[in-house]
């Protein structure tokens, strides 16, 4: 079954959305699914610590160590300003030693990381920073596209989509960029036509960045997408990286899309029944939660 697009104004209310709309799908499985966040920002801590029980029993990863695959945010000092092409020189080298310190600190542990379990055929966020993610001297996709969209911002561009980074495809293009060779706006978005594996590749494929009246927003494709394993992290991590994009380029953040070309509920894992009952204490927590104060705001001064 077909879920053409769930919209939610949070990242935990659009978790809550994608699990009931796949419980109700024949088999737990829903096709083409595609979550909308209007406001991305942090979760209900008491969700996370729902599901992170859920986890724990099951002996599977937290919902904080799954989030920071895609941003280790406990890696990033940030400085509590935001980037403007008017801001002052110290303030502009605060915010690029940040992003220079959080680059180099997770290089220099790539390898480590590497020889965890589950980590053998690289990390996301390694991948975001040393592509191809085998090792620490790789092609740092983040800081060009930073460069990039700076650069649009400088020009007073409120719209620009030429930036989308790889998580999944051949290493040769971005070893050519790396080496000064310039890549037509789009060209990095390729996948492994040659890739014969039906297990072990990465779930996510491929993250789109596009600016439209000043707010950045994120699409972000997964092949498969697992509810109650993956998902929340994967929101909190994305909403992370969307917010350090924002910060570092001085746009606002936009909409956070995730389309998972399979959903899961994870029935098989789980049991239905088990599934269910956590969509419903969600349900409930949600609906009687406070909104949590939001540490990590829309970038401001943009006009």
């Amino acid at each position: 079954m077909m879920v053409a697009l769930l919209s939610a104004p949070t990242i935990s209310e659009a978790w809550l959305a994608a699990v009931r709309a796949a419980v109700h799908a024949p088999g737990g499985r829903s096709l083409h699914s595609v979550v909308s966040v209007a406001h991305p920002g942090p979760p209900e801590p008491e969700l996370v610590r729902v599901i992170d029980d859920l986890l724990d029993d099951r002996r599977q990863h937290s919902v904080s160590t799954v989030a920071s695959t895609l941003f280790p945010s406990n890696l990033y000092a940030d400085p509590g300003v935001h980037w403007h092409p008017d801001m002052s020189r110290v303030d502009q080298q605060r915010l690029d030693l940040a992003a220079e310190d959080l680059y180099e600190t997770y290089c220099t542990a790539l390898p480590v990381l590497l020889g965890a379990d589950g980590n053998h055929h690289g990390t996301y966020f390694g991948r975001l920073v040393s592509w191809p993610g085998k090792n620490g001297d790789g092609y740092n996709q983040l800081a060009v596209r930073i460069r990039q969209l700076r650069a649009q911002r400088r020009k007073g561009n409120a719209v620009t989509n030429a930036a989308d980074i790889v998580v999944d495809g051949p290493a040769e293009l971005a070893t050519e960029v790396a080496n000064g060779k310039d890549a037509t706006p789009g060209t990095l978005q390729i996948y492994h036509s040659h890739d014969e594996r039906t297990r072990a590749f990465p779930c996510l494929v491929h993250i789109d960045i596009s600016v439209l009246d000043n707010q950045l927003s994120v699409l972000a494709v997964y092949r498969h997408w697992h509810l109650i394993t993956k998902a929340l992290g994967n929101l909190i991590g994305l909403s992370r990286l969307q917010y350090f994009l924002a910060q570092q380029t001085g746009y606002d953040v936009g909409e956070l899309v995730v389309h998972g070309t399979v959903v899961a509920a994870q029935f098989g894992q789980f049991g239905m029944g088990r599934v269910r009952r956590l969509a419903d204490e969600a349900a409930a927590l949600l609906s009687s939660a406070e909104v949590p104060a939001d540490p990590e705001p829309s970038v401001s001064g943009v006009p």
